[in-house]
């Protein structure tokens, strides 16, 4: 009887151990602080391609509301709008390499 309580006691210590030691993965701290870096860097750029979008909306709107005869208006908001949009477009690829770039490096709990 004592053997088996014995083997029960060591065998339940054994596996609650194991556990212990999946739980505590040790982490490389200069891993995480450039994976939080890099995170940070791709979420401030996806707020700029938001900022982006909502002043070529905008652009899109207020062309709309100029009236035929305000020519240079009209060209200053075409000009304005083909800049945002190609700034729009790079902030878009570069939000794509950054994501790239972070899973290549391997960090842990991305979502992307």
């Amino acid at each position: 009887m004592n053997r088996i309580i014995f083997a029960f006691f060591f065998l339940t210590s054994a596996a609650l151990a194991q556990n212990a030691i999946y739980r505590e993965i040790i982490t490389d701290p200069v891993l995480s602080r450039r994976c939080k870096e890099l995170i940070k860097e791709r979420k401030e750029k996806i707020d700029i391609k938001s900022k982006l979008n909502s002043l070529y909306l905008r652009n899109e709107i207020l062309q709309k509301r100029t009236k035929p005869n305000q020519e240079s208006v009209r060209q200053r908001l075409e000009i304005n709008q083909t800049q945002i949009k190609n700034n729009l477009r790079l902030t878009t690829l570069k939000v794509n390499s950054m994501e790239e770039n972070i899973i290549r490096k391997g960090c842990p709990g991305i979502n992307i």
